[in-house]
């Protein structure tokens, strides 16, 4: 049975954990669009009358990296993991 020190350690630990899935969808929509991007050049570069724009998608992508919720979530995995680290060193056996 876990001791409500250790079920603080384990409530911080998910915390953390649940920050950074939130931090690695932004980069996963990030790498997605930038792949992307990367083949409407190829197109482009093959067939340069077609209408995707590679720069489009790179200027989202930019955007996105740039945005206050992108930074919220750096922020927040950040802060969260620092706490949990902090948690469990202090409370390391």
């Amino acid at each position: 049975m876990l001791t409500r020190s250790m079920q603080q350690g384990t409530l911080f630990t998910r915390e953390a954990y649940m920050a950074l899935l939130r931090l690695k969808s932004f980069v996963d929509l990030a790498v997605e669009q930038t792949r992307t991007a990367g083949f409407e050049t190829i197109g482009l570069a093959i067939n340069p009358r077609q209408s995707d724009d590679p720069l489009l998608a790179l200027n989202r992508v930019a955007e996105a990296l740039q945005s206050e919720d992108f930074e919220t979530a750096v922020f927040e995995a950040r802060s969260r993991v620092e706490h949990a680290a902090a948690w469990l060193h202090s409370h390391k056996a």
